[in-house]
């Protein structure tokens, strides 16, 4: 059931004490799954109970993340760390997917190989994209839920060791990995998977971080105008999950969410959310654009110096932690 605008007030205004101390994968742990009896839960609740106790960019970040993954697979284990496994040497357009599931003489094997598996590393479960054939210039792609730790998958950090160490990232090598036929989910994955998560994950980050954001303005005594903005911005964001973020109607309503989340006309956060991709460096290796929740981020960090200079440095694990993610912004919405 989705949140309604009482509930989500009331669960920003009674904000729990932040958890300290734990790395991102016992923090998913500890505060990913439902309370008993609450299993199912919409995606949107998932948000606000994780991001609502972090203290750090990336933890309210990936709190999006995790529940965009659910969202569009209900039946993910609630306390599983799970990575959307899609990139490849030539990016995540589905004609370049070459990671190939065949079934053959032993059953259904999978090799390739992913690029860019954001929290791969510390996942329990992968979904990874994979082609089961080409019919002329068209790639017939599956979606396989895979077990991280199953024979034949192996990650390799070193690409990344410069985006950590919050949220670590890999390359994943699939060697002949055994599939079973209940792992293959049905459906062509480019249409039921790959492209409608574009724009769920581009607005479960963005409120993840606006949520983070809002604990660092309460705890840090911020303008009432600035947590008015953002107060405003999570109720829409809530608003466009409730929608089945597919219709026109809908994508209009997230466009719209999205563009007051990143437009240097968003009210009080103007000054912070308009901030110029030219003044901040970002790894050269990132092979695509900041979407509106790292515009947010980066924000984040300016009003932060700008309004509690003296604590900095976490405004700076904001910063910094908005820079990594190479999944948002697609170069178009129609056409990763």
């Amino acid at each position: 059931m989705s949140m309604t605008t009482s509930e989500v007030l009331s669960a920003l205004f009674a904000m729990p004490e932040a958890s300290s101390g734990d790395d991102m994968a016992a923090f998913l742990k500890r505060h990913g799954p439902p309370p008993e009896g609450e299993e199912g839960e919409d995606p949107f609740r998932r948000i606000m109970r994780v991001a609502t106790r972090s203290e750090r960019r990336g933890t309210a970040s990936i709190a999006g993340h995790q529940a965009a993954i659910r969202r569009l697979f209900p039946a993910t284990p609630p306390d599983a760390i799970c990575a959307f496994c899609i990139s490849e040497d030539r990016g995540p357009h589905p004609k370049y997917i070459a990671t190939s599931l065949v079934d053959g003489s032993t059953g259904l094997r999978l090799n390739g190989t992913k690029r860019w598996g954001s929290v791969a590393p510390d996942a329990d479960l992968l979904y990874v994209a994979a082609s089961i054939g080409r019919d002329g210039d068209r790639n017939d792609l599956r979606m396989i839920a895979l077990p991280a730790d199953r024979t034949g998958v192996t990650f390799d950090l070193d690409p990344y060791v410069g985006y950590g160490p919050e949220i670590r990232i890999a390359d994943i090598a699939f060697d002949d990995v055994q599939v079973q036929p209940s792992e293959v989910m049905q459906g062509d994955a480019y249409l039921s998977y790959i492209k409608p998560f574009r724009l769920i994950e581009d607005v479960y980050n963005t409120v993840g971080t606006q949520i983070g954001m809002f604990r660092l303005g309460t705890e840090h005594g911020w303008e009432d105008e600035q947590l008015e903005t953002l107060v405003a911005l999570i109720s829409q964001a809530a608003a466009v999950s409730s929608t089945d973020m597919a219709s026109p109607e809908a994508i209009l309503l997230l466009t719209a969410y999205l563009r007051s989340s990143g437009s240097s006309r968003s009210g009080a956060l103007s000054e912070v959310c308009s901030v110029s991709r030219s003044e901040h460096a970002r790894p050269a290796a990132k092979p695509h654009g900041l979407s509106c929740g790292h515009r947010v981020g980066q924000g984040a960090f300016r009003l932060h110096l700008r309004v509690a200079p003296e604590h900095s440095a976490r405004a700076q694990q904001f910063f910094w932690l908005s820079l990594w993610r190479p999944l948002l912004c697609r170069v178009a919405l129609g056409d990763l």
